[in-house]
């Protein structure tokens, strides 16, 4: 986040939030996206290719990370506000996601 007035700033960190949440949401985003080491298959492929689609958008890296910790907000709120449990969509190889 840019903190700037009149063109002048610096760039750094928001500190509203919880810092601690923040963090947990951060390992959860990096562990959507981790792949195996020997065969490369992602641990979740539906959090995958949306990392490699917001990449491929302009997105950098941590960018991309904040996008897939923000999805992970919007859908844990979502289960428990309709009290439901996850469920992963299934991924068909003609369709992109």
């Amino acid at each position: 986040m840019k903190f700037s007035s009149a063109g002048k700033g610096k760039e750094k960190s928001s500190k509203q939030g919880n810092r601690r949440l923040h963090g947990i949401f951060y390992v959860l985003a990096l562990q959507m996206i981790q792949t195996a080491r020997g065969s490369g298959t992602p641990r979740n492929p539906v959090f995958y290719e949306y990392y490699i689609r917001k990449v491929a958008e302009g997105k950098t890296k941590p960018q991309a990370i904040i996008c897939i910790m923000r999805r992970l907000v919007n859908i844990i709120y979502g289960m428990l506000k309709t009290k439901t449990e996850y469920r992963m969509p299934v991924v068909s190889k003609d369709k992109v996601i």
